[in-house]
């Protein structure tokens, strides 16, 4: 990860408690068009933030595996799924799909780019879900998010 980037995610860690209070209280207002501000703000900074500088989600979350995800991979790589499941996946506490066994995540390349970028994960695609209908009822999980992606903690920053 680079300095600039490091340099984000060290002050979202410093204010974590006070972001998580403003989240929280946020999230309980009915702002009109607020998704539309969120994508505004993260089209905005995804255009100065390159994710292969980083790679920290993958290095710190990894992705949810639906079961669809699963299958979709498999066939693309000529693995069978139950033997993947095997080596890689565990179930999700929540119950919805799985999740990797161990980090970073067996796809992430040196450089930080994906080597099934195409076939990413639907988590993959959302993350850090700030494109997702209905934000501002999630901006607690955006304020975590912001502990790992410094693409969410600069949008998180404009939001509050």
């Amino acid at each position: 990860m680079i300095d600039e980037y490091r340099v984000i995610l060290d002050r979202a860690r410093a204010r974590h408690a006070e972001t998580l209070k403003q989240a929280r209280h946020l999230s309980k207002l009915n702002k009109k068009n607020y998704d539309q501000k969120v994508w505004e703000i993260h089209e905005e900074v995804f255009a100065s933030i390159d994710c292969t500088k980083c790679g920290n989600c993958c290095r710190a979350l990894g992705p949810r595996f639906r079961h669809t995800d699963v299958k979709i991979i498999c066939k693309a790589i000529g693995e069978d799924p139950r033997s993947f499941t095997k080596e890689y996946l565990k179930d999700d506490e929540e119950g919805v799909g799985y999740v990797l066994k161990e980090l970073p995540c067996p796809f992430l390349n040196e450089d930080n780019t994906c080597r099934e970028y195409e076939l990413r994960t639907l988590s993959c695609r959302e993350y850090p879900h700030t494109l997702s209908r209905g934000i501002q009822k999630h901006l607690v999980r955006l304020a975590h998010d912001s502990l790992i992606c410094p693409a969410a903690s600069l949008i998180l920053d404009r939001l509050l």
